[in-house]
């Protein structure tokens, strides 16, 4: 894999994971464009793949681990989920119960997990471990940037403290279990049971 400079991978951090959610969050852009800056971030990271050359195994799509990854992957999943119930019942969040939104959940949100994962850990993760030497400030890093995506919810003093300690965690189990296909699986379990539980709430 060609590696880049230093400041060019700073470069591409800006443009994909700082620029498309300052303008949404600031209004320079409205919100129902997020669709097409998603769009045009994940082109950006295709681009940088394929010029690169990056392998499955960089991208994190393997099976090699897949049996010594399953089980702190699924223990992760459980433990998250109930966590999420028990906030939402301490804070008496209300549920969603409205069918067109639950529709439209497991459309649009699944996919966007799945993205998210491979954005946020699969490609960033290894571009921020070119920047830093220290796995720790790699993972704060990462934690930040993916909270940092979530400034155009409401409810953030919910929301934000909530993405943060999860993205911690996602960045953790990633770097410690490198499986894309796995940490995509739990990211929508939780992602979907937090919308449900109406964590999220969206136009």
């Amino acid at each position: 894999m060609h590696t880049p400079s230093r400041k060019l991978i700073l470069a591409q951090i800006f443009l994909i994971f700082i620029l498309p959610v300052s303008l949404l969050f600031f209004k320079i852009l409205p919100l129902n464009w997020r669709i097409i800056l998603l769009t045009v971030s994940a082109l950006f990271i295709y681009g940088i793949i394929h010029h690169e050359k990056w392998t499955h195994l960089e991208m994190g799509i393997r099976h090699d681990n897949f049996k010594k990854s399953l089980l702190p992957y699924f223990i992760f999943t459980v433990v998250s989920f109930f966590v999420l119930f028990m906030i939402a019942h301490k804070m008496q969040i209300r549920e969603i119960d409205n069918k067109m939104f639950l529709l439209k959940t497991w459309i649009f949100f699944i996919p966007i997990s799945f993205f998210q994962e491979f954005a946020y850990r699969s490609f960033l993760i290894p571009r921020l471990e070119k920047v830093f030497n220290s796995k720790y400030v790699v993972i704060i890093v990462n934690a930040l940037l993916f909270t940092f995506l979530h400034i155009i919810y409401p409810s953030l003093g919910i929301v934000l403290p909530l993405v943060f300690v999860s993205g911690i965690l996602f960045a953790w189990l990633y770097i410690k279990y490198p499986n894309l296909v796995l940490i995509s699986i739990a990211h929508s379990i939780l992602n979907v049971t937090a919308l449900l539980l109406g964590f999220f709430v969206i136009s």
